[in-house]
Order: C-alpha cells, then structure tokens, then sequence
C-alpha cells in the first residue's frame, strides 16, 4: 500500500488528518507533500489552519486536511 492510499483510507475512516497524526498513525513525514500528490491526481480535499497551543504554552497552528464532500 502506497502512503497515498494509506491517507485515502484513514481520511475515508476518520474524516480528516494532521501532520502529528500521520506521522504518529502512518508513518509518513511529508503529510503536505502526499496531499499535493492527492490533488494533482483530482482528489478534492480541503485544507484548514488550526491554530493550538503546544506544550510549552505558544500558540502554533498546522494544517487540518479532509475531504471535500
């Protein structure tokens, strides 16, 4: 299975993923550079910025991605 079926899949289970998740469930590193794979073949996903406070109390944000419905 290739990393990009392996987003498919867990976007399709659980309706979005983060670059903390992907590394931490699927062992992919460059989540930003598969989704940009996904797009280039027509897959419509959706990007959102999150915004969070990490660990030490500094507000950060990341990217949310999901598919288009």
């Amino acid at each position: 299975m290739t990393q990009a079926e392996r987003i498919m899949d867990y976007l399709e289970r659980n309706g979005s993923i983060t670059p903390l998740e992907a590394m931490n469930e699927l062992g992919i590193m460059r989540l930003g550079a598969r989704i940009f794979d996904l797009k280039e073949q027509g897959v419509k996903i959706i990007t959102e910025r999150v915004k969070a406070e990490n660990r030490h109390g500094e507000v950060t944000s990341f990217a949310r991605y999901r598919l288009e419905n």
